[in-house]
This record gives structure tokens, C-alpha cells and sequence, in this order.
């Protein structure tokens, strides 16, 4: 059984055999001068096939998913020319073929019979690939944050990101890591140091609004629109009565100009 995509408005999941996995809508958040590595994938996660440049798919493989502990199909591309002679590859013997084959299933399966329940190892690199790959992660994905070549990390906690529900719905949290010049490191101890840990707490706390907060908020909106409802409706009332006082007004005038023009007459 293929993993299908199915998006349901702002919802995306994954289906796998036995899996229902919520993707993760965005990738993990950028740290400046820092690059992300993921050390295992979750089963469901999604990988692009993707192609370099002047090659496209073969046998129109979108893409390969993270099924138990391995990856389901082979990502092939081909060149976009007709004139494939390049591509080919002169026939091998029989027994050769066999032999590169099993060494192959060999090799294959000691990378992976290290791999955790529900996790899959990194992908083997395709002939032709694009230079960058393309995940889709589901919730419960952790990605490991280093700095590049030349900057050091100042950190005040974990340098990772977690895909997971924070205040109800799903998003990246924020690696505690910051990456400096390493000719600048030295400066950037002191003041990491006088910080402390103040202004290290649980991302989850920090970004949920608290319920007192939501309900004083919603306490206030509701005041101010009963009073505007009820300051319309005085107005409206008051408009009201002064239009039937004139009316009875105007109507008093009609009915007495009439009787005395009746009366004159019959004098």
C-alpha cells in the first residue's frame, strides 16, 4: 500500500499503512550562520524526488516516504534527451550482477538494522539528485541545529526543534542557539554568562496566552457592546416618542382648525 497526501483546509496529513501522520504545514526555523540535521525520520515523513538540472523523473516517482524503518520506493532520474548513449551502462555477467546485487541488499541492511521503531536513516543519494532535498516532516520530527564553519555556539539550551502542538496547533519550537564569529566569541561569554538562565523558560508557557487573559479580554468586548447596544436603543427610543408627540401635536391642530371652521360656518 502506496503513503498517500490528503489536505483538509490548513490541514495536511500523511497516510501510511497503519499511520495517520499530521505534517508539519513549515519548515524548521532558520538560525543564522547555523545549518539543521535531522539524525532520524519519522515514519511518514515525506522526501521530494527531486532532480538536478536537465534530468527529470523516471517512472514518474514523486516522491519516497518513511514506512516502519525503511523507505518505500527508489527515486530515479533520466535525462531530459533523447540521446541517452551517456547513460548507458555496458551489460554485466549474470554471476556479476548477482553478486553487486546482494552486496548491495547487504550493505543496505546493516545501515538500517540500527535504526529505532518508527524511524528511518538517512536516504541514500540518487543518481542525478538536486543538490537540495525537500522533507516533508510530521509532528514528533527532531532537527539538530550546528554552526557552520568559522562560528561558534553560544546556547542557553537545547540547539534542537521540535514539531509539535503548542497552544493547539502545530508548529516548530525555537532552538536555543545563537552561532558567532569565532574571533568574537570571547565577548559574547560575558554577557551569555550575566544573563544566566532568566530568560530560559518552556516555550509552551511563553507563548500561550493564559485563560484569565482571554476571559477579562472577552469580559470587556462584551461590556462595550452591551453598552453600544443599549446607548443605540436609548436613542432610537427617545427619537421614537418625540416623533408620536408631534404627530399628536400636528394631529391636535388638524382636528381643532376643522371644528372651527365648522362652527363659523353655522354662525
Amino acid at each position: 500500500m502506496e503513503p498517500h497526501l490528503l489536505m483538509l483546509g490548513f490541514l495536511s496529513f500523511t497516510i501510511v499503512p497503519g499511520c495517520w501522520a499530521e505534517l508539519c504545514l513549515y519548515d524548521p526555523p532558520e538560525v543564522p550562520n547555523a545549518t539543521f540535521k535531522a539524525l532520524s525520520y519519522k515514519n511518514g515523513t515525506i522526501l521530494n524526488c527531486e532532480c538536478k538540472r536537465g534530468f527529470r523523473r523516471l517512472n514518474e516517482l514523486v516522491y519516497m516516504a518513511c514506512l516502519g524503518n525503511s523507505w518505500s520506493n527508489n527515486c530515479q532520474c533520466t535525462s531530459n534527451s533523447h540521446d541517452n548513449s551517456r547513460e548507458q551502462v555496458t551489460p554485466q555477467p549474470e554471476g556479476q550482477k548477482e553478486q553487486q546485487t546482494t552486496d548491495t541488499q547487504k550493505s543496505t541492511q546493516s545501515v538500517y538494522q540500527e535504526n529505532l521503531a518508527g524511524h528511518c536513516r538517512e536516504p541514500p543519494p540518487w543518481r542525478h539528485e538536486d543538490t537540495k532535498r525537500i522533507y516533508h516532516f510530521v509532528e514528533g520530527q527532531i532537527v539538530l541545529y550546528t554552526c557552520i564553519q568559522g562560528y561558534k555556539a553560544l546556547q542557553r539550551g537545547p540547539a534542537i526543534s521540535i514539531c509539535k502542538t503548542v497552544c493547539g496547533e502545530i508548529r516548530w519550537t525555537h532552538p536555543q542557539l545563537t552561532c558567532v564569529d569565532e574571533k568574537e566569541h570571547h565577548q559574547f561569554l560575558a554577557s551569555e554568562e550575566s544573563q544566566g538562565s532568566r530568560n530560559s523558560f518552556p516555550e509552551s508557557e511563553a507563548s500561550c496566552p493564559t485563560p484569565n487573559t482571554d476571559f477579562s479580554q472577552l469580559t470587556e468586548a462584551t461590556t462595550t457592546m452591551e453598552t453600544f447596544v443599549f446607548t443605540k436603543e436609548y436613542q432610537v427610543a427617545v427619537a421614537s416618542c418625540i416623533f408620536l408627540l408631534l404627530s399628536i401635536l400636528l394631529l391636535s391642530g388638524f382636528t381643532w382648525q376643522h371644528r372651527w371652521r365648522k362652527s363659523r360656518r353655522t354662525i
